[in-house]
């Protein structure tokens, strides 16, 4: 090490004190970033393995009204039931859900001109008869007898005509495809201003019919069909969650289409339950469990959509999806789904913690 004279440091010293402050200064600095990078990551580790609890659900809407199913008898729900899942148990889904606003429409003063503006979209210009509970109902000949009910404070509607007893629409019916029939079901409901922005953009689903008498049954292949049937859903919650109505998989708009008759006419009968979801007003409410949910199910609880083909039912899948219906709610509700793809069988258990809805306190 040098050594310093009587009259100070010299050069050489201070030469060597520089260099070993810049030696240390360069280690203590790559030691802090070092140090800080470990820090950092460590930090975000820990987050990761140990993330804060999420905030509570809002419940904002208060306590709910429990969701009202069609009335069911005991004798017409299967006599047991089975759970055989993939993995033999059910499924963990959250342990929240949203619930949603539904809107309804006020009385308004407008509402019989409307309706007869609406009626005339789809070539109805006689006067209407007045029925029971705010619905009009229009006739029309051509070209087949028609009817077109229409709810003027609902926006509910329901076209009908006498299909079956037509052998002409019976012969070769020239069936449009499926993604025809969708978008001729979709033109039909836009003309109308009926098509929600919620069921624009839905795919349907397709079934194909054969006429039996006074009666439909399922076709047992496209080419064996009078007819081709369309279910409008709204699209899924968050792209995943599902709806379901009191008929299952049955659309909250459904259509029936032959191919022997041109344009709108084409569309034989339809019936449209939709109404307004505001989907900007929406809180999350805690679920009961999945395994909650089955054990109601097994004691006859649930609600029975479709039965299926066997009293001794086996679930081979459980879902979460959401119960719409024509009838009046206020919040569109997630409900858990039992479903067995085989037999047909499908029900539902109501999915929101007991606790915050009114007729299960």
């Amino acid at each position: 090490m040098p050594q310093m004279n009587s009259a100070g440091p010299n050069l050489t010293y201070i030469t060597f004190i520089a260099r070993k402050a810049v030696i240390f200064g360069s280690v203590g600095l790559v030691t802090l970033i070092v140090g800080r990078v470990v820090i950092t990551t460590a930090v975000a580790w820990w987050k990761t393995m140990n993330p804060p609890p999420p905030p509570p659900p809002t419940v904002g809407f208060g306590i709910l009204p429990a969701l009202t199913f069609p009335e069911q008898d005991a004798e017409d729900k299967p006599l047991s039931y089975k759970l055989e899942t993939p993995n033999g148990t059910t499924p963990y889904f959250s342990d929240r859900a949203k619930v949603f606003l539904v809107q309804h429409a006020a009385p308004n003063l407008l509402a019989d001109e409307n309706a007869k503006k609406q009626a005339a979209t789809y070539g109805y210009v006689f006067e209407p008869d007045k029925l029971p509970g705010n619905i009009y109902r229009w006739s029309k000949t051509t070209p087949i007898q028609s009817t077109f009910e229409y709810n003027i404070l609902s926006g509910h509607m329901r076209l009908t005509t006498d299909y079956l007893s037509r052998p002409e629409l019976l012969t070769n019916p020239d069936l449009p495809t499926g993604f025809d029939a969708v978008k001729k079901v979709k033109d039909f409901l836009k003309k109308g201003s009926l098509l929600g922005a919620d069921m624009a953009t839905a795919s349907g689903e397709i079934s194909y019919l054969k006429a039996l008498g006074d009666d439909l049954e399922t076709a047992v292949s496209p080419s064996d069909a009078d007819f081709i049937q369309v279910d409008l859903n709204r699209t899924p919650i968050d792209s995943q969650y599902r709806m379901y109505t009191p008929n299952g998989f049955e659309g909250i708009v459904t259509a029936i289409l032959t191919g022997s008759l041109p344009d709108q006419d084409m569309i034989v009968y339809l019936k449209s339950g939709y109404h307004v979801i505001d989907y900007s007003i929406v809180h999350t409410y805690p679920l009961r469990s999945s395994a909650d949910a089955w054990k109601l199910l097994k004691a006859g609880e649930g609600y029975i959509a479709d039965p299926g083909d066997d009293e001794n039912v086996v679930i081979r899948d459980i879902q979460l999806g959401y119960f719409d219906t024509n009838e009046t709610q206020d919040y569109l509700q997630p409900v858990y789904v039992f479903y067995n793809p085989e037999d047909g069988f499908l029900g539902y258990v109501p999915a929101l913690d007991p606790q915050f809805t009114q007729s299960e306190q």
